[in-house]
């Protein structure tokens, strides 16, 4: 039998109970790319969600804490903190926020440790966008307090 070395598209596990803390679909993206970035917060508000863009692992700690999304979507490679450091920050922040690992890294090694730092899904870019915004509207749509622990999905 194969062992797999590279990681799915698109992986969720642990979805965690959908926490409201406003009305509104709040999405932050910390990526150190500048064009990705662009082209993402672009496609979400397209999708009607309230986007906001931080470029280091710094900014995206500060911003969740200060702003509360419901979403983070973290690329692992950052300046000033990478996605790992600020994934561990978050997560001592907020339980209830989607933290989602967004890179190109597809090391299943990788995969693992976002599993252990407390990411709830792993997307390898380039991300299908219709998938994400699939995925983003499912966790919004779900009642506070709803979440899907046992879930893992992986296309």
């Amino acid at each position: 039998m194969q062992r797999q070395d590279r990681v799915p598209s698109r992986a969720l596990w642990r979805i965690p109970p959908r926490a409201t803390h406003h009305d509104e679909p709040r999405v932050l993206i910390a990526d150190d790319d500048l064009e990705a970035t662009r082209a993402i917060c672009l496609a979400l508000e397209d999708a009607d969600f309230t986007v906001r863009a931080v470029h280091t692992g710094l900014d995206a700690v500060s911003l969740a804490r200060k702003w509360r999304p419901g979403v983070v979507l973290l690329d692992l490679m950052m300046p000033l903190g990478d996605g790992w450091e600020a994934a561990e920050a978050i997560r001592a922040i907020d339980l209830s926020m989607l933290l989602i690992a967004h890179t190109s890294r597809t090391d299943m090694e990788d995969l693992t440790r976002a599993q252990q730092t407390g990411f709830n899904g792993y997307f390898v870019k380039p991300t299908e966008l219709d998938g994400m915004i699939a995925v983003l509207r499912d966790y919004f749509s779900m009642r506070e307090g709803e979440g899907d622990h046992a879930s893992v999905r992986v296309r």
